[in-house]
């Protein structure tokens, strides 16, 4: 758990002038890495890894907190998506577009 913190937080990497607000942002970079990982509990293997871009890696490995984070940036963005369908209808085109998108950022 702390390599994910350090590394993938970014835990101590921040620039804050005193004390307290080291403090502070190593406690919110553990809670950030606490809501992610309680988000991902009820989720199943196959929503949490997509392991499409990378046909070497092993299918039943189990998903790291890198994998979590993406699901929970995946997940987001097609909710946020979602509602802008809501408002405005989307082309086939447009949404296809949009998953493309959605694979290089998540």
């Amino acid at each position: 758990m702390f390599h994910d913190v350090k590394e993938i937080h970014g835990s101590g990497q921040q620039q804050v002038r005193n004390l307290f607000s080291n403090i502070a942002v190593y406690n919110l970079n553990l809670w950030v890495h606490t809501l992610i990982e309680l988000w991902a509990w009820p989720k199943k293997h196959k929503e949490l890894c997509d392991r499409s871009a990378s046909p070497w890696d092993d299918e039943d490995r189990r998903p790291s907190h890198a994998n979590r984070r993406n699901a929970i940036r995946r997940a987001s963005f097609r909710g946020e998506f979602s509602a802008l369908q809501l408002a405005h209808p989307v082309t086939r085109k447009i949404r296809a577009l949009f998953e493309r998108v959605l694979a290089l950022a998540a």
